[in-house]
């Protein structure tokens, strides 16, 4: 029976190779099967491999035993265990946007890789180096190189999405090559949290989407990149989600060209309309969040936003507090376009202006003012080095001094000072930060109040 039914599977799969009449390819050559034919051979398979250390606890037969934990710890925990090098790989999917080897997939797919191969749709392998990645968007720059142009996706000029139009996914899940699924927009705009993260602006689509999709293309029907695919919400079926193009051009292009994704700037620092200064300025309670101060020269600045301005909106969502806002602005990257509502003498006045990338030298003061040190490279290469402590500013108040080392900023490593600064510029608009502090041999995690000072 088995034979018969192998005999069956392999006569159908002759039978749908064989080319049919010329007339009727055409009749069947939609406009989803043209884009298809266009897009597949600058779709690849990534697979990446990292080495990871496990400990030798892990490896034992006890592992896990609370009576073995006790005796090891008793026995071996002031000392380092001894630790075994294991080699892990992982699938993904990527698109080739530009002729020269550039590669766009997701962050996700390619973190702590220690080597990447891409696989195309011709078989041929190339090995890719990492030219850059933002954890914040779930995107990644990787650049293979070619003896030859290699074929592209183009990205769409038009970043307009019409719900219910069709789009095309098409990528590895599971391992397996150049699948294509299809489906429609079924929303935009969607607000995504995963483990620890809240992505933003994503468009959703029924297409199927699965683990080995991710960092693959979401076309429309004449072809062209609307969005990379990201399988980040693992127990959705019949859901999936792309990051749209708009902000894949943006990411890719500062990654390019600086090598990371620039800090946005606006420079609106906001508080919540408390009832009474809601009397005050003579509005509702909850009716927005409250101007408390612009940086100069700032982005807002420029645009006009004063101090004392009631931020009702932002991108034409109304907002009730200080927090509403920051979510809203969570997510803009420099060079994107923010458009506020400011309620000014009972009077609502549009203002659009253009997020810039945040001057290093910005960050180092906000350091220095809101956790009370300065940081610098550190001699281990791990995490950035505290230079110097302010006297009773939080850092010192909490204990930190001179010395120690800063290894993460709300739970997520720091590198250096470029990555300690890209990290610490995401907290302007918080109230405290959970960081990671490294003294000697031991680890300490604390929450830094930060000093928002007048």
């Amino acid at each position: 029976m088995m034979r018969s039914v192998s005999v069956a599977a392999a006569t159908l799969c002759l039978a749908s190779a064989t080319p049919w009449p010329v007339e009727a390819a055409d009749q069947r050559r939609t406009p989803v099967v043209q884009a298809v034919e266009t897009a597949s051979p600058a779709v690849v398979n990534i697979f990446t491999e990292r080495i990871v250390e496990t400990p030798f606890r892990s490896r034992t037969p006890f592992a896990g035993d609370p009576f073995f934990d006790d005796f090891f710890s008793d026995f071996f925990g002031g000392l380092p265990s001894p630790r075994t090098r294991e080699t892990r790989t992982s699938l993904g999917s990527g698109v080739i946007i530009r002729e020269n080897g550039t590669i766009v997939t997701n962050e996700h797919v390619i973190v702590r890789a220690t080597d990447i191969r891409v696989l195309m749709s011709d078989k041929s392998e190339f090995s890719a180096t990492l030219s850059g990645a933002d954890s914040d968007s779930d995107l990644a720059v990787l650049m293979v190189a070619a003896d030859r142009p290699l074929p592209v996706i183009p990205m769409s000029e038009d970043d307009s999405l019409l719900i219910g139009e069709t789009v095309i996914a098409i990528g590895n899940p599971y391992g397996l090559s150049h699948t294509v699924t299809t489906g429609v927009i079924s929303a935009t705009c969607r607000r995504i949290r995963a483990d620890d993260m809240v992505y933003h602006d994503f468009i959703q689509t029924d297409a199927s989407i699965n683990p080995g999709n991710s960092g693959g293309p979401l076309i429309n029907v004449t072809g062209r990149l609307i969005g990379i695919n990201t399988a980040i919400h693992r127990k959705a079926e019949g859901i999936g989600f792309a990051i749209p193009v708009s902000r894949v051009r943006n990411i890719v292009d500062q990654i390019i060209n600086f090598g990371a994704v620039q800090p946005p700037w606006v420079g609106i620092q906001v508080q919540d309309l408390t009832p009474e200064l809601a009397f005050h300025f003579g509005v509702d309670a909850g009716a927005g969040a409250l101007v408390r101060g612009v940086e100069q020269g700032s982005p807002a600045a420029k645009a006009g936003v004063e101090r004392g301005s009631i931020i009702s909106s932002v991108k034409g969502n109304a907002i009730d507090s200080a927090s509403a806002y920051v979510r809203s602005t969570r997510g803009l990257t420099a060079g994107d376009g923010l458009a506020l509502t400011l309620v000014n003498g009972g009077r609502a006045v549009e203002v659009e202006l253009k997020v810039a990338a945040l001057p290093p030298q910005r960050i180092d003061e906000f350091a220095w003012k809101a956790l009370g040190l300065a940081a610098a490279e550190s001699p281990t290469g791990r995490g950035v080095r505290v230079e110097k402590v302010r006297y009773r500013g939080p850092a010192s108040e909490i204990g930190i001094k001179a010395g120690d080392e800063i290894t993460a900023l709300g739970g997520r490593a720091v590198d250096g000072p470029d990555s300690f600064r890209r990290r610490l510029a995401a907290f302007r608009n918080s109230n405290n930060v959970l960081i990671s502090v490294v003294r000697g041999r031991r680890l300490y995690r604390v929450t830094l109040p930060l000093d928002k000072g007048p």
